[in-house]
Formats: structure tokens, sequence, C-alpha cells
């Protein structure tokens, strides 16, 4: 892989854990009363509940193959 190559995968990679941060800092303004979800433009509080939502999906499947998983003892 080219230089050019590796630096703009790892500002892809560095977009999408940014995007976990924000998505992290939103909800815990929204916790503390900071902002209000409502006061978000309406495309934003869409984006924000659709990403919750497949958040959730995955922690829901994340658990289920933990279930599976042999215990180790």
């Amino acid at each position: 892989m080219s230089e050019e190559k590796a630096t703009i995968q790892a500002l892809q990679d560095s977009d999408l854990e940014m995007i976990r941060v924000l998505d992290d800092l939103i909800e815990l303004m929204i916790d503390k009363g900071v902002i209000q979800f409502t006061e978000l433009p309406e495309q934003a509080q869409h984006k924000l509940l659709k990403r919750t939502q497949l958040r959730q999906g995955r922690r829901n499947l994340d658990l289920l193959e933990d279930e599976e998983k042999p215990l180790n003892y």
C-alpha cells in the first residue's frame, strides 16, 4: 500500500472513530440536560435515532454470540 493510500485509510479510520466519540458526546450532553434532543434539527434527530437503533441491535447480537460461547473454567 502506498504512503498516500495508507494516509487516506488512516484518516477514514479516524473519521469513524470520531463519529463514535460525537455520538457518545451528544448522548452525554442530552443525559446531563445540557441540550435537549428536540433542540436538534429534525434531520439530526432522525440520524441519531437510526444510529442508536443500529448500535442497540449490534449489542443484542453481541450478547447472543457471548451466550453461545463455551465457558472456560
